[in-house]
């Protein structure tokens, strides 16, 4: 008999210090990410200024942000299981070369169908790379530095996304073209595609039996969704924050330009104080995943706060107090980096099923990112009001509460089955 394969705890037994290299490699993975969702979270600056060019309604517009997340969602679990077997080096570098040209096409959209078709290819080439963030993980980096590389990875990306978000309708009015937006991001890609080919060299990561682990794993990986329930916990938790946040970036600039009579040069420096928190969580982030040993309270307690401050961001006019509420549904998302890493924690669990739970929370997440501005789309479209889709969406997202709620507040012990082949 034969046990289904090594467990991800074993394959980085000893693994305590990561190299250089490999804090540039998840950097680097987590940059490309965050230079890829800049095309879906700018997406609400440029809003106006495309509705204006392509004659877009607010369910078109819920539509475009939608299709990006629908995608994700539909495709993270079925793309996380099959991509898991592969290495994850080259499959990052397989998705940007295909998915790259469809940003570029975005563009050049010269109607609603180009532009949701080009969304829809670049989001389905970036989904590819669903399982390479554990992956890569297990690979590059030793395990009591997950949760702190995640964190800094989430300052990373919010200082990207703050100073995008502030300047980006500065820029479109000032070159007068949404478009050049879109082909600056594609030659950025570009040069981060370049890059990975000299950083991500495998033949210098630190653990070098991933691939044997991945492919003596006997059995689906696809057991821990039943295996491990907490996964789904997780995942419905992410839902909720997923569909506040994409709804706020969505509509939030708009809303504010036509039922605030607040201005785009300022609405978008506002909704960057979203990011501005977040670029110091590295640190916060490591200390409350050292000693906060209720798991559950990374879960129910920010998914209060997500629902509060939704509800205050939709009633609330005074642009200082936005900025406040802005910067507390900002600070929800401080717990993302210890979230991420719970499946990790899982009592047995083996490297392609991290990357299966993980694909199920992403697909989760995608579920709340494309149900955020369709659901806040379609309430405005019927009672003519972006301000009651804001805040019938907020409620909703009570249900991350309740999930929090239910999470074990200690790993429960699970039996590992034995598997014999053939």
């Amino acid at each position: 008999m034969e046990t289904s394969g090594e467990t991800s705890g074993a394959l980085s037994a000893g693994f305590t210090s990561t190299p250089a290299r490999g804090w540039a490699v998840l950097l680097m993975f987590q940059f490309r990410g965050s230079s890829i969702i800049l095309a879906s979270f700018t997406f609400g600056i440029f809003l106006p200024f495309i509705t204006e060019d392509l004659d877009l309604s607010p369910l078109d517009a819920g539509l475009l942000q939608a299709v990006w997340w629908v995608t994700s969602a539909l495709l993270a679990l079925p793309f996380g299981t099959w991509f898991s077997r592969f290495r994850p080096v080259p499959v990052v570098l397989v998705s940007l070369l295909l998915g790259i040209p469809f940003l570029f096409l975005q563009g050049m959209a010269f109607n609603f169908m180009v532009l949701l078709l080009a969304r829809f290819f670049f989001v389905l080439f970036h989904v590819i790379t669903t399982p390479a963030r554990t992956l890569l993980l297990q690979q590059w980096i030793a395990p009591r530095h997950y949760a702190l590389v995640n964190a800094v990875g989430l300052s990373q990306h919010s200082v990207l996304l703050a100073v995008a978000i502030s300047t980006s309708a500065l820029l479109i009015a000032a070159v007068g073209s949404w478009r050049l937006a879109y082909f600056i991001l594609g030659g950025a890609l570009m040069v981060q595609m370049l890059a990975w080919v000299v950083v991500a060299r495998e033949s210098r990561a630190p653990v070098a039996g991933l691939q044997r682990a991945i492919q003596t794993q006997l059995g689906s990986p696809l057991r821990a969704i039943r295996t491990y329930p907490q996964g789904w916990l997780i995942g419905v938790t992410m839902f909720s924050w997923s569909a506040t946040w994409t709804a706020i970036v969505t509509f939030l600039p708009t809303f504010l330009l036509e039922e605030r009579d607040v201005s785009l040069k300022l609405g978008g420096p506002l909704l960057a104080f979203l990011y501005y928190v977040l670029i110091p969580s590295a640190p916060v982030a490591a200390f409350l995943e050292r000693k906060v040993k209720s798991r559950k309270l990374f879960l129910w307690v920010p998914s209060l706060f997500n629902v509060a401050f939704g509800l205050a961001i939709a009633v609330t006019g005074n642009p200082w107090l936005l900025m406040v509420f802005i910067t507390g549904l900002g600070m929800v998302w401080i717990a993302s980096p210890v979230v991420q890493v719970l499946p990790f924690e899982f009592p047995g669990i083996r490297p392609r099923e991290v990357a299966v739970i993980a694909a199920l929370v992403g697909t989760f997440s995608g579920l709340g990112f494309a149900a955020g501005p369709l659901i806040t789309g379609l309430v405005a479209q019927f009672t003519g009001s972006l301000q009651t889709g804001l805040i019938v969406l907020s409620l909703l997202t009570g249900v991350g509460v309740i999930s929090g709620l239910f999470y074990p507040s200690r790993p429960r012990e699970v039996e590992q089955p034995v598997e014999v082949p053939g």
